[in-house]
């Protein structure tokens, strides 16, 4: 393990690679747990660090494909992996698998969101599917562009918003859904992040700028 100082309000960077246990140095997403552990996504599988310990998971304990592109770590201890092959949920003991066949859209993962009340949104290539603990419900095309979803957000109201990667964002109130893009307002329809603050101020960011 490298440490070096930079003159940087005192800050200190710590690197991590595979000489002190990452499983690949290439990694793609990151999410802290319930228990301040955090979780990387690679490309090989991904890797629970405690700040002293490694542990790794990969195909061989159940996760649905070792080439991890998302990871959310839910309030109640529950992580969420999102791949190419579908999603992958950890209750801490066991894997359970959602693909095409049992729940979402679409196998291809782009994002998955935690709503205020536990609800898992996962944005897929074909739309997004909703998930209560119990039952699935997905949203696709003509009611979300038919590019998918890469992102959702959640406002004080408990609506939500779907990004899309080449259709802007929509607003979904629970029983309609309103586009918004170049026409009405934004810079670019090509989406790359959503964010909504605390006064629900929604920050859209595009390939032309916020």
């Amino acid at each position: 393990m490298s440490v070096f100082a930079l003159q940087l309000s005192a800050q200190t960077i710590t690197n991590y690679t595979t000489t002190d246990g990452l499983i690949s140095d290439f990694v793609e997403c990151i999410a802290t747990d319930v228990n301040d552990n955090i979780w990387f996504g690679t490309s090989v599988g991904i890797q629970k660090f405690d700040g002293s310990n490694w542990i790794t998971y990969t195909t061989a304990d159940g996760l649905v494909n070792d080439n991890v592109k998302v990871i959310t770590a839910a309030i109640n201890g529950n992580i969420w992996v999102g791949t190419d092959f579908g999603s992958s949920q950890f209750d801490g003991t066991s894997w359970v698998t959602y693909d095409n066949t049992n729940g979402l859209n679409s196998n291809q993962v782009k994002s998955i969101d935690e709503d205020a009340i536990g609800g898992i949104w996962i944005g897929t290539s074909q739309g997004v599917s909703h998930f209560d603990g119990n039952t699935w419900v997905s949203y696709s095309s003509p009611d979300l562009h038919w590019s998918g979803v890469n992102a959702t957000a959640f406002d004080s109201n408990g609506d939500k918003w779907f990004a899309s990667p080449l259709g802007g964002i929509t607003h979904f109130d629970g029983t309609s859904f309103t586009p918004y893009d170049t026409s009405n307002g934004l810079l670019s329809q090509f989406v790359t992040a959503l964010l909504i603050d605390d006064q629900d101020n929604k920050w859209v960011g595009t390939s032309s700028g916020m």
